[in-house]
């Protein structure tokens, strides 16, 4: 069975974005603050995206084994560093977010498995790359508050308070990729692309109300939820972006923490996203095995009485925009899925006792994640959508993710048959 792993790490780093072959004056123009001696400092955030079939044990990799690979061949020689002189690829290419996440990836690829490197050089801007030549992507965050409400149409018993006009913080991700600049590592000016968010997007839906004060909603009657909106946001970005040299990938757009949206530009397909966490305990240990045996394999995790974790769960469900609704998925039905199929049976509870499941399944992360996959399939699909991913968090540094595709019924199946070991 297919799974992907991330692991979290970071490093304290500066920088400077200085060409010599310019001006002072010439630098500061193209670079601004970024030029100035002796430059700047981040606390980077990096994640390690692998992928890879679970071994005998039902491994991908040995975590430990990954977080040193990543501390020797990465994070240990960047941190507390002047970048451009740390490493040689610098010298040619300025140590950019993209082009660090490059680096990172060429020199780590030869270790792991790598499926992806993302990259943060501060919570509102992070890069990713996938190993495609110079290509990479780069998002900035951004927000802004409104207010909307449901269309007046829609049944106040099945949408509850939102056919009421209420108002959220919004919180905007707009993801660009391209081709990085050979000697200045930049996919895109940050500032031409932060200003172009700002008048095309945040000056329009700042402070409004979006049913009454946006025409694109107040003429068409087109219902202000977020699937939508984000809908209206990649087409008022697409032009101004593609004039600064980039592509638009994504726009996401947060009404809060535990509901946002992706829009990809597909015409009417959305993939929107809830989060929920639970509370649970388990034990790593598979009761075929010796305690001696099991305590090899999964070290401390295979202790007896077990340990515990605060799980954060993120569901994604793929779906078209109701032209009616504006929804890709029914909201309330797809949270009492969740609520029935997942929280209820696994929130304060030890999983290897009380989820019938796991009396023979190792409760790991994959695991675990494998089991809701299937799980939520079905009843998701019976509200008209579709089971796209699975993200579980298991702690800061550790998450797994399945995407429901890859999965196919004999693989399902199996997972529900077969006993299977998998350690984090």
């Amino acid at each position: 069975m297919e799974c992907i792993i991330n692991r979290r790490a970071q490093f304290s780093a500066t920088h400077r974005y200085w060409l010599p072959e310019l001006s002072e004056t010439e630098n500061l123009e193209k670079f601004g603050p970024f030029s100035k001696f002796p430059g700047q400092g981040h606390n980077y955030v990096l994640f390690i995206s692998m992928s890879g079939e679970l071994d005998e044990y039902g491994m991908v990799l040995n975590l430990s084994d990954v977080k040193h690979t990543i501390k020797n061949e990465a994070t240990g020689q960047l941190d507390f560093s002047y970048l451009n002189d740390v490493w040689p690829e610098f010298k040619q290419t300025l140590p950019t977010t993209e082009n660090i996440a490059k680096v990172i990836w060429e020199r780590l690829t030869p270790h792991l498995p790598i499926l992806k490197v993302q990259l943060l050089e501060h919570p509102q801007m992070w890069a990713e790359y996938q190993g495609e030549g110079k290509t990479a992507s780069l998002t900035i965050r951004s927000h802004f508050s409104a207010a909307h409400r449901l269309a007046p149409n829609l049944s106040a018993e099945k949408y509850g308070k939102c056919t009421r006009t209420h108002g959220h913080n919004y919180h905007l991700e707009v993801t660009v990729e391209g081709e990085m600049d050979s000697r200045t590592g930049m996919i895109v000016d940050v500032r031409a692309l932060k200003k172009v968010v700002e008048d095309h997007v945040l000056e329009l839906f700042d402070h409004s109300c979006i049913n009454e004060d946006i025409p694109y909603f107040a003429e068409s009657q087109i219902v202000p939820t977020t699937e939508n909106i984000s809908r209206y946001i990649s087409d008022l970005l697409q032009s101004p972006i593609q004039k600064l040299g980039v592509k638009l990938s994504q726009v996401k757009l947060f009404e809060s923490d535990q509901l946002w949206v992706e829009y990809k530009g597909n015409g009417s397909e959305t993939f929107f996203n809830v989060a929920t966490d639970f509370s649970a305990a388990h034990r790593l240990a598979h009761p075929d095995l010796s305690l001696e045996k099991n305590k090899q394999i999964y070290g401390k995790c295979a202790r007896i009485n077990g340990h515990g974790h605060n799980y954060h769960l993120e569901v994604t469900v793929k779906g078209e925009i109701d032209p009616v609704t504006g929804m890709g998925v029914d909201l309330g039905g797809l949270n009492q899925i969740i609520k029935n199929s997942v929280i209820e049976p696994m929130d304060h509870g030890f999983l290897n006792k009380d989820v019938s499941f796991f009396a023979q399944v190792v409760p790991t992360a994959e695991n675990i994640a494998f089991y809701i996959s299937n799980t939520l399939r079905s009843p998701i699909q019976q509200l008209g959508a579709e089971l796209y991913k699975i993200k579980l968090v298991e702690s800061p540094n550790n998450s797994c993710e399945i995407y429901a595709a890859d999965l196919d019924q004999t693989s399902v199946n199996a997972a529900v048959k077969q006993p299977e070991l998998a350690a984090v």
